[in-house]
């Protein structure tokens, strides 16, 4: 088998020793231009690449951030948030060890002794539950940086969304086209995400004098199913709203499906908004009114933050609050055709 190109070969061919050899290819400022320009150019001839795994035993540091989420897939923000994680670690020359617990405590538990073991220099969690003791018992004295909304807000290392604001966002727009009876539909189980929209929304709807009203139905396996089965429930009761505010976009989604399949038109009939901004803005047919949560700006924070406790930098930013913001589209409008106002 043909041995793979080493500093050491590319040194023999440019006549340098291996340590100039790195130095030219890491750029360093001792090293003159042409130079590197000429060590470059065999590296390429070579088909030379770095060894990684020896740099980081001589900066004695990993090379590898882990990330455990609840789920992957289309119908979570977790592909999103991963996708910046994964892109930002690559520009550091870092790897992601990637792993989804399936909502599952022990699965969650077991990625991080796994991920320990195999010596990541920190992990990125969004974690099942706000408890999160089982998570740092596993990662001893690895640093551990917690993501989502679930995360208590009292975390030393967590970057948080400020879902009390999407409440309140949510609220504004709706009450602008002149809506005075709104729902929120989420879903079980409970969790600080879903609490604090809750606390949002109750907020802004007493502070305008309106009665807020919520309903929990389904769960966070199947939000899309929840979506219906909430439009269903309200129906059955005959305390259909004027507008909808849900949990999610896909639980949106849902409840969209669910008022057509009965006849009725959003918004004519109903406005409907979700939360997240996933990928519906790609499709003009949906035109999902929603609230944005900023994944990559989320994302890139979590590496940065990652990379500082990594190389142990005292400028490390431990907490930080992501704020939403509202993304209208067509499945809102004016409540019974009126003009909105506000």
């Amino acid at each position: 088998m043909e041995k793979r190109p080493t500093l050491k070969t590319i040194g023999q061919l440019a006549g340098l020793s291996h340590v100039a050899v790195s130095k030219a290819l890491r750029d360093a400022p001792d090293i003159s231009e042409a130079t590197k320009a000429r060590v470059k150019k065999i590296a390429e001839e070579l088909g030379y690449t770095p060894n990684l795994t020896a740099r980081n035993l001589y900066l004695q540091r990993s090379g590898t951030i882990g990330m455990i989420v609840p789920a992957m897939g289309d119908s979570t923000a977790y592909d999103l948030i991963f996708n910046e994680v994964s892109a930002a670690a690559a520009a550091r020359d870092f790897c992601v060890m990637l792993g989804s617990s399936h909502r599952s405590l022990q699965l969650e538990e077991r990625h991080c002794r796994m991920m320990v073991g195999n010596q990541v220099g920190a992990l990125i969690v969004a974690s099942c539950t706000s408890d999160v003791s089982h998570i740092k018992a596993a990662c001893g004295s690895t640093p551990v940086i917690f993501i989502g909304g679930k995360t208590d807000p009292g975390e030393s290392r967590a970057l948080l969304c400020d879902y009390r604001r999407s409440g309140e966002l949510a609220v504004e727009h709706l009450t602008g086209l002149g809506h005075r009876d709104i729902v929120l539909l989420t879903y079980e189980p409970e969790n600080l995400t879903i609490l604090q929209k809750e606390e949002g929304f109750v907020q802004a709807m007493e502070g305008r004098g309106l009665v807020p009203r919520m309903l929990r139905a389904g769960s966070a396996a199947n939000t899309m199913r929840a979506g219906m089965d909430g439009v269903e429930r309200l129906l059955e009761r005959g305390e259909l709203p004027t507008a909808l505010w849900c949990a999610s976009d896909y639980m949106a989604i849902g409840a969209m499906n669910a008022l057509r399949l009965r006849g009725l038109s959003v918004p004519g009939d109903v406005s409907v908004m979700g939360h997240d901004d996933l990928y519906f803005g790609l499709y003009p047919n949906i035109g999902l009114t929603t609230l944005h949560t900023p994944m990559a700006e989320l994302g890139q924070a979590a590496v940065q933050l990652a990379m500082d406790l990594i190389e142990g930098s005292g400028q490390a930013q431990l907490r930080q609050v992501f704020q939403p913001s509202l993304v209208a589209r067509g499945s809102t409008g004016p409540v019974n055709g009126a003009p909105s106002h506000g």
